[in-house]
């Protein structure tokens, strides 16, 4: 029977994917320490956790049942289940009350990482591309700023305070834990100590993994924003947009074009300034456990280059990146393997 199931909620952006991988990578090592991170993949809990919040842009068919699976996974484990899953973060107290209480008699936990909102504004534009949509970092900002249109769920993901809020009604305040994402200057490591101080994990028991960073250049995600445009005119089904374009495209090839371009930069605005004061102050008020310091949340200018105000060399350069990368792709599936150097000419005699 289970004992304990800590629910990592995220927020997003906030260094998820690489916890995510590193307890995927180390799940033999994690139940020898009483810890089990359920699921053949992560992609497992992605399923369930969307069919119990009922998210719909993926045919119900395709994970039906998987809740319950997962459920069941947990509840035949004798010690600690880690479940990591962002979607947990935006929904209100009564379907967070559903997932909770799936897991009686379980102790539930709940473990928020966050973010300064510095970095995570254009992070999350650029997941907002990544995700099929058009809007210009301009836009996307001012929407964030007057909680309008991606704005409303901007925060709704994004404002700490009410996550927390939500959760510890859900389970109490004395189970709910907030773990600051450290500086850009900080150790890199120092996120994975701060996570498994939060969660009771010993740090040995899951092995350090490559640094994981799917963001693109500036260039690229305007390439892909360029992209978007020209399929608004044809229905294209979501997981086939998701494998073809998000993932195949962006994820997969623009990605890697990531060290030849400018990063996206901001200049704090004192709206988001101001904002990030008052969350802070809220999260502080609210009395719950806090891993790091609040002061890593305090935003700073980031480091890049307006995305709107790209090159258009640039953008040439990203584009052809991603058509050489794709190209070479295929010739490789038809010629069985990667293509051979071409044979230099002899030196006439």
């Amino acid at each position: 029977m289970a004992q304990r199931v800590v629910l990592h909620v995220g927020l997003m952006k906030s260094g998820t994917s690489y916890l995510q991988q590193r307890l995927q990578h180390s799940k033999r090592d994690l139940r020898a320490h009483g810890f089990q991170f359920p699921g053949a993949s992560w992609r497992d809990q992605v399923i369930a956790v969307t069919e119990v919040l009922g998210r719909s842009r993926r045919p119900p068919r395709s994970y039906q049942g998987a809740w319950d699976k997962l459920v069941g996974r947990v509840a035949g484990f004798d010690g600690t289940s880690l479940i990591s899953m962002e979607f947990l973060a935006a929904p209100r107290v009564k379907r967070l009350q559903v997932v909770a209480e799936a897991f009686a008699p379980a102790r539930v936990e709940v473990v928020l990482t966050a973010r300064d909102l510095a970095r995570t504004l254009p992070a999350m534009w650029q997941e907002s591309v990544k995700n099929s949509n058009v809007w210009t970092f301009a836009e996307y900002a001012e929407a964030v700023r007057d909680e309008v249109g991606p704005g409303v769920m901007f925060w709704r993901e994004q404002a700490l305070a009410g996550v927390v809020a939500r959760w510890s009604e859900v389970v109490g305040v004395d189970r709910v834990t907030v773990v600051t994402v450290p500086p850009p200057s900080a150790d890199r490591g120092l996120l994975w100590l701060r996570f498994c101080e939060a969660t009771g994990l010993p740090p040995e028991a899951a092995a350090p993994i490559p640094a994981v960073n799917e963001s693109l250049g500036a260039a690229s995600v305007s390439v892909l924003r360029q992209v978007n445009a020209t399929l608004r005119d044809v229905d294209v089904p979501w997981d086939v947009y998701s494998d073809v374009v998000k993932f195949g495209l962006g994820k997969s090839v623009l990605s890697r074009h990531r060290e030849a371009e400018q990063p996206i930069g901001l200049v704090v605005p004192e709206w988001l300034r101001e904002r990030s004061r008052r969350m802070r102050e809220r999260v502080a008020a609210q009395g719950v456990r806090v891993v790091g310091d609040l002061v890593d949340l305090e935003p700073h200018d980031v480091p890049g280059v307006d995305p709107d105000a790209g090159s258009a060399a640039d953008e040439r350069d990203a584009a052809l990146h991603a058509v050489t990368t794709m190209v070479r792709k295929r010739l490789e599936e038809r010629t069985g393997g990667p293509l051979p150097p071409r044979p230099t000419e002899e030196a006439a005699p």
